[in-house]
């Protein structure tokens, strides 16, 4: 039995966002995990002569070892997986003299550096996400020639120029945001 007092429920849960931080190291880590997985998956598939290098056509014109080819992936990847997340971790220990950054004075501040290097840090592993993810398209492509589903590279110049774009608005962005100083 009601009183005659309209019953109403909070249905609605708490949301509860995911730092930005935590986004870009996640899509990072994904990817990183991806790649490997990739060379892994194709390894034992691939003949034992792979084509190592493409012309400007997509064609291959160089060849090595399978071996020596996944091995240089692998390396590669490794050198992604550190590079992109240890600037973030060098920029802390980093002194402002050294770091050449648009309004360096401001964003450097001892009351901003925390989270100037938070912004920059995040930054560097959405570049670095981008980075893994021109090479998982461009492996894959390789292998696809290795194991004859096609003839050459199938779209490498796409990719490229996708990136590029990627690194122009990615760098301006990077500019745009420390130009401006907040009012």
């Amino acid at each position: 039995m009601t009183s005659g007092k309209a019953i109403s429920a909070d249905t609605s849960l708490p949301i509860k966002t995911i730092p930005m931080r935590k986004i870009s190291l996640i899509v990072f880590i994904i990817l990183l995990l991806l790649c490997i997985t990739h060379a892994v998956y194709y390894y034992p598939l691939l003949p034992d002569r792979v084509a190592s290098h493409f012309g400007a056509s997509g064609r291959p014109d160089a060849w090595s070892g399978k071996g020596s080819f996944v091995k240089i992936y692998i390396i590669v990847v490794a050198f992604i997986a550190v590079l992109f997340p240890g600037r973030g971790l060098i920029l802390r220990k980093t002194p402002a003299s050294l770091i050449n950054l648009p309004n360096k004075d401001y964003w450097l501040s001892p009351e901003r550096k925390q989270e100037t290097v938070a912004v920059l840090s995040r930054q560097f592993l959405w570049f670095g996400s981008a980075t893994l993810l021109l090479m998982l398209d461009m492996m894959h492509q390789t292998f696809r020639v290795h194991l004859g589903k096609a003839q050459a590279l199938e779209h490498p110049w796409i990719s490229i120029v996708g990136y590029v774009l990627f690194t122009t608005l990615w760098s301006i962005c990077l500019i745009v945001k420390f130009v401006q100083r907040p009012t």
